[in-house]
C-alpha cells in the first residue's frame, strides 16, 4: 500500500483531533481524493474499508466482510489471560484515540450505534451485529471488556446490544467527564492521562458482590412490551430479562396460549425467539399450529416462522442419544441463537423434558432450585425473557376432582413461584367450550403489572386467544 497514503490536509485534521499521522499510517489510513478510508484488516489482509467522505458521510466495501476495525487485536494472548481488556468503540476515531493513549488492544464496530428508535428494528438483530457473531470463536476466549462507546441514546443502545451479547460478567463500562460524549471528545479537552485514567478505571457492570449506587451505569426505568392483548396488558406486560413461568392442566392451551404470545411480540416488538419443545416435532404439529396463528396464506406464515421462531432441536434423528439432555445445553445453544439472531424470548415447552438431567442424589426441589438460578442468570446477561411451561401434578385431580391448579401445585416446591417475574396459570373451565381464563398469579414488579383474571376467546379454527368478544 505504498501508494496509498494520507495526505497533508487530512492528516493534519487527525492530529487536531490528538490522533499522530504516524499512527494513523500504522494502520494504513490512506486518502483517496478528498475521502478518508479505513481498511479492516483480518489475519493481515483487507477484508473490508469504510469510506469517509466530508459531511460525515459513510460507506463500505460492497461485500466486505461484517467484522471489527482493528480485528487482529482480537488474537492478542493477553485478552485470554485477562492481564488487559479489549476497549471497544463506537467509531475508528475513538479506537484510534485509545491506541493513541497506550491501549492498543482497542477495536471498532462497523457500523456505529442503532438508531435510538425502534423504527429500524432489524439492523439491531442479525445485520447492526452480525461482526459479533463472525469473532465469536476469538471473543469467547476474551475475560474482559470495556465499552467505552458514545454517551448518547444511539450509544446506550449500542452498548446494551453489545453487552447481551458479550455477557454482563465480563463487561466493564466508562463515565465520561461532563460535555464529553466520546473518547476523542475526552482527549481533547483533557488529555492523554484523563483518557488513561477512565479506561484504567472502567467500572464493571453489577452482578454479584456488593457496590454502591455511584458504581451502576445509568439505567432507565423498567421497559415493558405490550403482550398483543390489550386486556392481558392491564395485568402483566413483558420485559427483557424476566422469567415467566406458565402452567395449566395438559389439554387446556397453555402451549397454544404462549405460540400466540411469541408470536404477538414479534408483529409488534420484533421479538425473535428460540423455542424447545421436544414433545411436538417441529414438522408438521409445531409448522401447522404456528401456520393457524400467523396466516391463512402458508408461504406468509412461513417466512413469518423463519424470520422470527428459531428451533432448539436436540435430536433431530430416532438414532441420536438425548441422554444429556440438561438446562445447560439449552442456555449454551440460546447464547449462540443471541449471537446469531440477537433473540429476544427463550421458551421452554415443556420443563419435565428436561428433569432427568438431575445430579445423582440432588433433591428435586435443589435440581428445580438450581436450575431456575441458571435460567434467571442467562436472562439477565443476554437480556432475555424466558419462559418455561410446566405441568402441575397429579395433586390437582385428587379424589377424581379437577381443580383449578395454580404455580404451587408444579413439582419441585415453591421454588417457582419464589423465583419467576410473571407466573400464569391457563385455565379452560369446559375443555369443550372457547373460553378460557387466564390467571395471572404472580406479577413481581410493580412497573410490568398487577394479579388478576382475564377471559379470552379460543378460537379451535386458528388456534388463536382473542379478546373476549372479537372472535369472528
Amino acid at each position: 500500500m505504498a501508494d496509498k497514503i494520507l495526505d497533508p490536509i487530512h492528516a493534519k485534521a487527525f492530529e487536531r483531533r490528538g490522533i499522530s499521522a504516524e499512527t494513523a499510517a500504522r494502520y494504513e489510513i490512506y486518502t483517496d481524493g478528498k475521502v478518508v478510508v479505513f481498511p479492516y484488516f483480518e489475519h493481515g489482509a483487507v477484508v473490508n474499508e469504510k469510506y469517509r467522505a466530508p459531511g460525515k458521510k459513510f460507506w463500505q466495501t460492497k461485500g466486505g466482510k461484517r467484522t471489527f476495525w482493528n480485528a487482529d487485536a482480537l488474537d492478542d494472548p493477553a485478552l485470554e489471560t485477562g492481564q488487559m481488556a479489549l476497549v471497544i468503540t463506537e467509531g475508528e476515531i475513538d479506537a484510534l484515540t485509545a491506541i493513541e493513549c497506550g491501549f492498543p488492544l482497542a477495536v471498532s464496530v462497523p457500523d456505529g450505534a442503532p438508531p435510538a428508535t425502534s423504527e429500524d428494528r432489524e439492523d439491531d438483530d442479525e445485520k447492526k451485529f452480525e461482526f459479533i457473531y463472525n469473532n465469536r470463536n476469538r471473543i469467547k476466549y476474551i475475560k474482559r471488556f470495556i465499552i467505552a462507546v458514545d454517551n448518547d441514546d444511539p450509544g446506550k443502545r449500542l452498548a446494551e446490544g453489545l453487552v447481551r451479547r458479550l455477557s454482563a460478567s465480563r463487561c466493564s463500562f466508562v463515565d465520561y467527564p461532563a460535555g464529553c460524549k466520546d473518547l476523542n471528545d475526552v482527549l481533547q479537552q483533557y488529555g492523554s492521562a484523563v483518557v488513561r485514567d477512565l479506561l484504567l478505571n472502567a467500572k464493571p457492570y453489577p452482578i454479584k458482590g456488593v457496590y454502591q449506587l455511584s458504581d451502576y451505569p445509568p439505567q432507565p426505568k423498567l421497559v415493558t412490551y405490550s403482550t398483543g392483548w390489550a386486556m392481558i396488558d392491564q395485568h402483566m406486560m413483558l420485559f427483557p430479562k424476566e422469567l415467566m413461568v406458565v402452567t395449566g392442566i395438559p389439554g387446556h392451551g397453555k402451549s397454544t396460549w404462549v405460540l400466540n404470545l411469541i408470536c404477538n411480540m414479534a408483529r409488534l416488538h420484533d421479538w425473535k425467539t428460540v423455542l424447545f419443545s421436544p414433545e411436538m416435532p417441529v414438522n408438521p404439529h409445531l409448522r401447522d399450529k404456528l401456520r393457524r396463528i400467523i396466516s391463512a396464506d402458508i408461504a406468509s406464515a412461513d417466512a413469518f416462522i423463519d424470520k422470527n421462531i428459531k428451533f432448539l432441536d436436540h435430536s433431530p434423528t430416532d438414532d441420536d442419544d438425548d441422554d444429556d439432555l440438561s438446562v445447560e445445553w439449552i442456555i449454551d445453544k440460546a447464547k449462540e441463537a443471541v449471537l446469531r439472531y440477537g433473540i429476544r424470548c427463550l421458551v421452554i415447552d415443556p420443563w419435565n423434558e428436561i428433569e432427568h438431567a438431575r445430579h445423582r442424589d440432588e433433591a428435586v426441589t435443589d435440581y428445580v432450585c438450581r436450575c431456575l438460578r441458571q435460567l434467571k442468570a442467562f436472562a439477565k446477561n443476554y437480556q432475555v425473557a424466558v419462559i418455561v411451561i410446566a405441568h402441575p401434578t397429579k395433586e390437582v385431580f385428587k379424589d377424581g376432582k379437577l381443580r383449578t391448579p395454580s404455580l404451587y401445585d408444579i413439582e419441585g416446591s415453591a421454588h417457582w413461584v419464589n423465583k419467576c417475574d410473571h407466573g400464569i396459570v391457563i385455565e379452560r373451565p369446559n375443555p369443550y367450550a372457547d373460553e378460557a381464563m387466564i390467571h395471572i398469579s404472580k406479577v413481581r414488579f410493580e412497573d410490568s403489572g398487577e394479579r388478576g383474571e382475564v377471559k379470552m376467546d379460543f378460537d379451535r379454527a386458528t388456534s388463536q386467544f382473542l379478546t373476549l368478544g372479537t372472535k369472528p
